[in-house]
């Protein structure tokens, strides 16, 4: 089987709990117990045609966003960073490609990095991604690389590089992965899920 770019490791849904709180500058976070990617024994997220684990982050309006449910539409998600100069290239076209599908398809950017690399974002980057790339509806996630990415390949998603976007079909099952940002390329890959 085709091994992806990114391993994903036993992972599935988790009853959420809010167990942890951080302060950050401007207010108290509560973190749920299952922040992040959400490891279960039914998913083997190694290759193509592997089904996903389940993720909760907190996105742009500080609601909790979480992966499974959106079962039943194609979801492509784009991990990126701030201080990515392609990924910020990426995110100019993400409200447009979102626009394009209508509801058929949820595009969701995953934010690992602040403008340091290996420093999570904050509240005021996550704004100024919307911000500065017009997004209106498009979720944006605040994450990091704790509850995202996994060097170790245990859980979690192995990225290669930014921008990466995994591709989910209606069932949340991977169907292809691309690094780099290329319109065309990501419209085509889109249209061949759907």
């Amino acid at each position: 089987m085709i091994k992806l770019l990114l391993m994903l490791m036993a992972c599935g849904p988790a009853e959420l709990k809010t167990t942890k709180s951080i302060d950050t500058q401007s207010s108290v976070v509560i973190i749920p117990e299952e922040f992040g990617v959400n490891e279960a024994p039914d998913c083997d997220q190694k290759n193509l045609g592997s089904s996903v684990c389940n993720i909760f982050l907190y996105d742009q309006f500080g609601s909790i966003w979480e992966l499974y449910e959106h079962r039943g539409k194609v979801v492509v998600l784009n991990f990126s960073t701030s201080w990515c100069g392609p990924c910020q290239s990426a995110g100019m076209y993400t409200q447009g490609l979102h626009d394009y599908y209508g509801g058929e398809v949820e595009i969701v950017t995953i934010l690992v990095d602040g403008f340091t690399h290996g420093i999570p974002p904050t509240e005021d980057e996550i704004t100024n991604w919307v911000d500065s790339h017009g997004i209106t509806t498009v979720p944006i996630l605040q994450a990091s690389r704790e509850y995202v990415v996994d060097s170790a390949g245990l859980t979690g998603y192995l990225i290669s590089g930014f921008p990466i976007y995994i591709f989910l079909d209606k069932d949340l099952i991977i169907r292809d992965a691309k690094v780099g940002f290329n319109e065309n390329l990501i419209k085509q890959t889109i249209d061949g899920v759907l």
